[in-house]
């Protein structure tokens, strides 16, 4: 299956990402604020992290919420669109589009920047994507 024609989100993944949107927004952040998106983060992994490690809870639901708050954000901006993508590590949630080929596995990129302690990182990445893809989809 070509990662470009994956399948768009079925029902309960479209509730999921809506219920992790309207969690955000109860959290008080603005989706459509990097900034919002990267103070959050910065906060949710600050709380995280000062635990103990034995006693730190799974931080996945903090990382999916971020990553589908981040995923909108581009999503709004570009006209990319959620999809289920399979590239050789498995299959996620992803923005895909074209032209430009462009993929994007929004939750990773949160979760590779929780597991490198990418404090204060993520409004810079977000501006960094949104060229890319600008750039990408040009014709």
């Amino acid at each position: 299956m070509d990662r470009l024609t994956s399948p768009p989100p079925n029902p309960a993944e479209q509730e999921w990402i809506a219920d992790n949107l309207s969690r955000l927004r109860s959290d008080g952040v603005d989706i459509d604020d990097a900034a919002s998106l990267g103070a959050h983060f910065d906060r949710a992994y600050r709380e995280w992290a000062a635990f103990p490690s034995p006693l730190r809870e799974d931080p996945n639901d903090a990382i999916n919420r971020i990553g589908i708050g981040v995923g909108e954000h581009i999503r709004r901006r570009t006209g990319l669109e959620w999809a289920i993508a399979t590239d050789e590590y498995g299959t996620e949630l992803a923005l895909v589009g074209q032209p430009g080929d462009v993929l994007i596995f929004p939750p990773n990129l949160v979760a590779k920047r929780w597991s490198d302690e990418g404090i204060g990182v993520l409004p810079n990445l977000i501006e960094m994507l949104l060229d890319s893809v600008t750039t990408l989809r040009r014709p």
